[in-house]
């Protein structure tokens, strides 16, 4: 039965962070599979075209904040999400009409839309596409008005405004049913197109860097705690370096902060990159490297696993899941003695192995393949359809 599917989503979901890559990777898988699908969206990035299709996943932002408020990069960001679920509402209500709309799939990156008081009056089920379970530390985790806002809003699963809800492990299910969900809660973990990550692409060449992350550049991703240890490890190896890809509003204040700690010629930002740079990255790179004060599934980490390339991340529970021992290191990143011991640990293994890829992080990763998860969300939706 082949399904029409809307998914509404806080952030582009080709300028965001691991949420909303997840929310596009299962658009277009979905489509592959011949559902029919679009995505109302926050134009985060007046760069990106307002309308267009990637992936045979049609795409609309919403221009919800000047785009000069981009010379303060992160006030646009933040405000071009917190005023989406206000600003996007004639968007949706337009889409509603014109289009037959099976299913609704609101992303909570980090907050709902409005979406989930629209649907029933269109007879459509929505679903909530949630990546954590937010207790106080949120507050501790997140900018205090995003946090708070995350804390309220997740209120909003528990008044059966929604049909169903999808999180990617058991442990955010169970959270969920302590803290009082009612309503069918399915797990579908974050899925990664793993055959393309196995081998570096052929048209693509990449530097190469003792350690490299791959992240938005936002508070809750601890790049700030990773220069901290850079700084440590960039004294006992006065050559190493760390590469930076990806864009967000703390660029400038992370790039401030290595020249106080001394480290600019030992960190360079690489800014956004392509995905097949992305992937040349990992595959030239000595070692991957993930501070993250917060991760809903970590699916960077299964990106750098898929490529055979060693790890060192914060000690996270879900991360611990993820991660298979051996060639890896979890340590605390909030510490930089510890944090940069288990960096340099790492790298001396890989230089002694001169650059051997890991197999048993590409066999972790292979268990979560696009085409399983494509399976299992499919299921899901049909399932509400079935129960509307």
């Amino acid at each position: 039965m082949s399904q029409t599917l809307l998914y509404v989503n806080n952030t582009d979901p080709e300028d965001g962070g691991g949420g909303d890559r997840r929310l596009f990777e299962e658009a277009a898988t979905l489509h592959e599979r011949g559902a029919d699908v679009q995505v109302v969206a926050s134009r985060t990035d007046p760069e990106l075209k307002q309308r267009r299709v990637s992936s045979g996943v049609r795409i609309r932002t919403v221009k919800c904040v000047p785009d000069f408020l981009q010379r303060a990069p992160t006030l646009h960001f933040y405000l071009a999400r917190s005023l989406f679920p206000f600003v996007s509402l004639p968007v949706l209500l337009a889409t509603l009409f014109r289009d037959d709309i099976d299913v609704i799939i609101d992303n909570h990156t980090p907050h709902p839309s409005l979406v989930a008081f629209l649907g029933p009056l269109f007879s459509v089920p929505v679903v909530a596409l949630v990546h954590e379970y937010h207790d106080w530390s949120a507050i501790e985790k997140y900018p205090l008005p995003v946090g708070v806002i995350q804390l309220l809003a997740q209120n909003f699963l528990r008044i059966g405004l929604y049909a169903a809800v999808i999180v990617p492990r058991e442990e955010t299910r169970e959270a969920l049913r302590e803290y009082g969900t009612s309503i069918p809660i399915h797990v579908v973990p974050n899925g990664l197109d793993v055959d393309t990550y196995l081998e570096p692409p052929a048209a693509v060449e990449a530097e190469s860097f003792d350690f490299v992350v791959v992240s938005r550049l936002v508070h809750r991703k601890g790049i700030d705690q990773l220069l901290g240890a850079m700084a440590l490890v960039a004294a006992e190896y006065p050559s190493v370096q760390l590469g930076i890809a990806g864009s967000g509003p703390e660029r400038n204040r992370l790039a401030r902060q290595a020249a106080e700690l001394g480290i600019s010629e030992h960190v360079t930002f690489l800014g956004f990159v392509s995905e097949e740079r992305k992937r040349a990255l990992l595959h030239e790179s000595s070692v991957f490297v993930l501070p993250s004060r917060q991760e809903g599934f970590g699916i960077a980490v299964l990106e750098a696993m898929a490529t055979g390339t060693p790890i060192v991340a914060n000690d996270l529970d879900i991360i611990r899941r993820l991660v298979p021992e051996g060639p890896n290191r979890l340590a605390d990143a909030s510490e930089p003695d510890t944090f940069a011991t288990a960096m340099m640990d790492v790298l001396n293994e890989e230089r002694d192995a001169e650059q051997v890829s890991t197999p048993e992080n590409r066999e972790e990763a292979e268990r979560y393949s696009l085409d399983r998860v494509g399976e299992q969300a499919t299921s899901v939706y049909n399932q509400v359809r079935a129960h509307t």
